[in-house]
């Protein structure tokens, strides 16, 4: 029996995909793009998003309720079950996020938090944040649908651009609120 090349493809894909994506897609408040690529049990997804959208400014904050913005905003990237929701059955278990924020001069970067890293990109005075998951699931069959949550966490992402990459192929999305499933298909 020949390997299926599918893991194959998908391993290049996570590690070219965030890349190649984020050189792809313009800096527009109130969109924000994912990446999810599902193989077997694991589910990766990276997201990006203005820090206009998530704290409602992109430079240095300016005072101390500026300051807890970025914090809180850190806390709700790295916050994942308020951010995705899988079908129950699924049994899908969160691993550590990884969050990268701008850097140190753009967003007052504390470096007490175990989990940021400063390689958030700037353009041009133009900040975007990216956050990175990984969930393993107990019973991948049961995945039917990964519902985004984003649009309810952060009121100003009106827009999500997905790329997703299945054992069904690669298919662009585009979820709306109201409009934020990300449909995985029937059971076989």
């Amino acid at each position: 029996m020949r390997p299926s090349l599918l893991p194959m493809v998908l391993v290049a894909a996570l590690v070219g995909a965030p890349v190649v994506a984020h050189e792809q897609h313009a800096h527009v408040h109130g969109l924000a793009h994912a990446d999810v690529a599902i193989d077997g049990a694991r589910v990766e997804i990276t997201l990006r998003a203005t820090a206009y959208d998530l704290v409602g400014f992109e430079r240095a904050p300016a005072d101390e309720a500026e300051k807890a913005k970025v914090q809180a905003a850190r806390a709700l990237m790295l916050d994942h079950a308020r951010l995705w929701r899988f079908s129950v059955a699924a049994g899908c278990v969160a691993q550590a996020p990884v969050l990268e924020v701008p850097a140190t001069e753009a967003m007052g970067h504390d470096h007490g938090h175990g989990h940021d890293h400063d390689h958030g990109h700037d353009h041009g005075g133009h900040v975007d944040w990216q956050a990175r998951y990984r969930f393993d699931c107990a019973t991948p069959a049961a995945l039917r649908a990964i519902d985004a949550a984003v649009f309810d966490a952060v009121p100003g992402v009106r827009t999500l651009e997905v790329q997703l990459i299945d054992a069904g192929g690669a298919r662009a999305l585009t979820l709306v609120p109201g409009q934020a499933r990300i449909d995985l298909g029937a059971a076989p």
